[in-house]
């Protein structure tokens, strides 16, 4: 996309009669504010995507703080669906960092998901470790 805007500008400057600095100029241009556009809707996906996840995190944080953890384990039922949405996106954009999210997920997958009922403690290091790397991805 940056390389066609690129491309476009070199030859709409070539066409109207530019110099080789004002059509490099331009080019320039049109690749940064293409960058720029990419960015934007790449984080806006990764929001999108992301905010279900943390929200979801973040009520379950809250029971367990409570001391429901009956209710937290409940809430987490739907957890997988949603990660299942965002995990794509999430590793896309986490590059070589994604290791440390897939380590979080996979313990609130082990602690909500198995057949003995977490502590209180387990539960909040499970969603705490989550939180923590989630959030930080989206600055």
């Amino acid at each position: 996309m940056v390389a066609l805007a690129g491309l476009l500008a070199l030859n709409l400057a070539a066409c109207s009669g530019a110099t080789l600095n004002q059509a490099t100029d331009a080019a320039r241009a049109a690749a940064s504010v293409a960058q720029t556009a990419a960015d934007l809707t790449g984080n806006e996906q990764l929001k999108a995507v992301v905010t279900p996840v943390l929200n979801l995190l973040n009520s379950t944080e809250q029971q367990v703080e409570a001391g429901n953890i009956s209710a937290a384990s409940t809430t987490m039922q739907t957890f997988r669906s949603l990660w299942d949405t965002a995990q794509p996106v999430v590793k896309l954009a986490a590059g070589a960092n994604y290791d440390l999210i897939d380590k979080g997920v996979k313990l609130v997958l082990n602690t909500f998901g198995g057949e003995a009922v977490p502590t209180q403690n387990t539960a909040l290091a499970a969603v705490k470790g989550l939180i923590g790397p989630l959030t930080a991805l989206l600055g």
